[in-house]
This record gives C-alpha cells, structure tokens and sequence, in this order.
C-alpha cells in the first residue's frame, strides 16, 4: 500500500478532437487554458486547462483516430490511441513519502513505462496499471 498521497495533480485525458475538447470544457465548464502544446514541436497536440491557481488541472491529449492499433504496447501509456482516461497524476508532499512509494512499487514488482526521473525540482516515476491506464507519481519538493 502506498502512502503518503496529499491529492491528485491532474488528470490526463486522450481526446480525438482538441478544439472541440477545449471548448467545452473552457467555454461550458468554465476552466482557463494554460498552455496548448502542437505541431511542429510535438507530434500530437496537447491542452492543459485548471479549475484553481495550479498550473493545469487537466491536460489532454490529442490522439490520431487513424493510427494502426497493431503492434503497439498497451502498457505503454504514451503510445495509447484510444480517446478515454490516460493517467492519474497523484502528488506526496515531500521527496521522502514519493521514495517510500518509488520503493513499495519496486518492492511489488510493478514494471515502471517510464521513470524515475528527477527534473528540476520535480521528480516523478511512470507505471501502468492492469489496464494499461497511467500512473504518475510525483513530488514537487
């Protein structure tokens, strides 16, 4: 069991259409837009949006309704191409509670898709849970 969890930092979803996405829940729901992410800097666009004054709340992400599902590796969150929940980013307080959980996921033998990273003040770790939905565990301390 991991403890030590202080919230949820966002919530990412994979959308297929992001202007439609952005609109709704900008001008429906009432978030603000943050940043949109696109080409040519990334392959898919991405759109963060927040209800308070984090960052972003909710990112989407943009994915190709056309892409070829064959081959690719479910667990691995980044390659998805299916509209629906991406991952949970749930944040610890301080560094010690996200290295007590870094170690009860390792102690588990739960294959991490990507991570641990340290970056700047932040350092996260990227796993998958049985249905191939991202888990992102951070700290910002």
């Amino acid at each position: 069991m991991m403890n030590g969890i202080s919230g949820v930092g966002h919530v990412g979803i994979a959308v297929t259409n992001i202007e439609k996405s952005l609109e709704f829940y900008r001008d429906v729901v009432g978030l603000k837009l943050t940043g949109l992410w696109g080409k040519p800097y990334r392959k898919n666009r991405q759109c963060f949006v927040r209800i308070d004054n984090m960052h972003h709340n909710i990112v989407f992400f943009e994915i190709d309704e056309t892409v070829d599902r064959a081959g690719l590796d479910t667990t691995d969150t980044a390659k998805r191409q299916k509209p629906g929940l991406h991952h949970i980013a749930f944040e610890f307080p301080e560094r010690e509670d996200w290295l007590l959980a870094l170690e009860s996921v390792k102690a588990k033998g739960i294959p991490f898709v990507s991570g641990p990273y340290v970056h700047g003040h932040e350092a996260d770790y990227y796993e998958a849970d049985d249905n191939g939905m991202g888990f992102v565990g951070g700290s910002g301390s």
